[in-house]
């Protein structure tokens, strides 16, 4: 994909056409991009801004607005007010956008349901471009442990990234699916494929935030078929569990964790369509994607290749920045097409044998009785301690998921302790924080 100088808000600005479902009415692209421009006419100028709006549409027109004015937005991992003041401190934002009361001291709140566009009436407007090298978003990654790392995006890798995915899962659709997502846009994969998308001709944006199935089976029933759901594994899971009656949906993409071939199995049958999955890292974004249940191999997406470079493999894809190298394990069967063997930091070694820590924990899940788990090696292991931790919702004894699990694991890889809690500390798109985990497992 060649990159020019300047990339539009939009791939194909058509005044008439649907961009989003607000409250189930329909947003032409044009009013979207009149609310884009009376908001940006209202914004500080400043390099960096917070972006914390709740509301998928309201998210997008703050981070268009940002874009239109050359300001970088800030996407915290959470919003705590410890962390919005530190990363206000760091970035020296003064200001950040929201969509509901939030308020922090010594931060200009700006709400941009507040913003009239009327008053523009029915003016024509020119699509803003952008420069390819805006620094558009820096997105912060919660990660397992640790301060959350900044990863910095730039418009010409979110446009690039956006448009092979939107190639990828609809460019055979005779109309564009209705994008139903219960990951928060300030998520990289939820920006990519519920924001960037809805952008770049891959689908219509419904501004919901569902998390809870019920909340999900409403949502659905609210926006017009086609429907394409942007979820994750943990969701699925418990959409399955919960037996609520989920309206027909015409493709599922999970991402954010590795989605088990059961799940996806179970998943196809809840929503009658196939489950697709997408496979991806902070440095380069979406790289690759498969449907789970039929396929074991990775196939990157159009125009991205790995090549290996001092026992390394490298990403090369002409919206990126630069080549950057993958921390996973991966066995390359050829430059498009990859099978994955596990996270960098997956593996361990307990009495001399390796296992991945993800292989543990699905074998937990897949115990009848277990809601959900997390297997990980205790801080204070270090090189001598050989046992795994668990934190488990289940209401079976620790003896019954013991005698369950050396029926597929090696003793030495039973989980001791094995901690039973009520719930397990996960954020909005299902990752687990393991310090609190530590914690937690004291």
């Amino acid at each position: 994909m060649m990159m020019t100088a300047g990339l539009g808000l939009f791939s194909k600005y058509q005044p008439g056409n649907n961009f989003a479902w607000c409250d189930s009415l329909p947003v032409t692209q044009q009013a979207f991009l009149q609310q884009v421009v009376a908001l940006a006419a209202c914004l500080p100028e400043q390099p960096y801004i917070i972006n914390l709006c709740r509301d998928r549409y309201n998210f997008t027109l703050a981070f268009c607005a940002a874009l239109v004015n050359g300001t970088s937005s800030l996407l915290p991992p959470n919003r705590q007010q410890d962390t919005i003041a530190e990363m206000a401190t760091e970035y020296r934002a003064f200001s950040c956008l929201v969509d509901d009361s939030f308020n922090i001291d010594g931060l200009d709140c700006i709400d941009v349901r507040a913003v009239d566009s009327t008053r523009m009436g029915t003016v024509a407007l020119k699509v803003p471009v952008i420069p390819a090298d805006q620094l558009a978003v820096i997105a912060f990654t919660s990660g397992s442990t640790g301060k959350p790392a900044a990863n910095k995006k730039y418009w010409r890798t979110l446009v690039g990234t956006s448009s092979l995915l939107a190639h990828r899962f609809f460019h055979d659709t005779e109309q564009l699916p209705n994008i139903i997502a219960t990951v928060p846009a300030q998520h990289m994969y939820g920006l990519e494929m519920s924001v960037m998308v809805a952008l770049f001709g891959g689908g219509v944006m419904v501004s919901t935030h569902p998390f809870f199935p019920q909340e999900v089976a409403d949502s659905l029933a609210l926006a017009p078929e086609p429907r394409c759901l942007v979820t994750t594994p943990v969701h699925l899971r418990a959409m399955i569990k919960s037996e609520i009656r989920m309206p027909r949906v015409a493709k599922v993409i999970s991402a954010t964790a590795p989605l088990s071939k059961e799940i996806a199995e179970q998943a196809e049958v809840l929503f009658g369509c196939e489950v697709e999955e997408i496979y991806g890292c902070t440095e380069a974004g979406s790289l690759a994607t498969r449907r789970t249940v039929s396929d074991d191999e990775w196939h990157m997406l159009d125009g991205m290749t790995l090549v290996e470079e001092q026992e390394q493999l490298a990403v090369i894809g002409s919206h990126l920045f630069d080549a950057p190298y993958l921390q996973d394990s991966l066995e390359l069967v050829d430059a498009q097409s990859f099978r994955f063997i596990g996270r960098a930091t997956d593996l361990v070694n307990i009495a001399g044998k390796r296992i991945s820590l993800a292989d543990v924990t699905h074998k937990l899940l897949a115990i009848d009785g277990v809601d959900d788990a997390v297997v990980f090696m205790p801080e204070e292991a270090g090189k001598h301690v050989q046992r795994l931790a668990a934190l488990v919702v289940t209401e079976l004894s620790n003896q019954e998921i013991s005698r369950e699990l050396i029926r597929f694991l090696d003793p030495v890889f039973i989980p001791r302790p094995l901690k039973r809690v009520n719930q397990l500390p996960r954020n909005e798109v299902g990752k687990i924080s393991i310090s609190n985990a530590q914690e937690i497992i004291k």
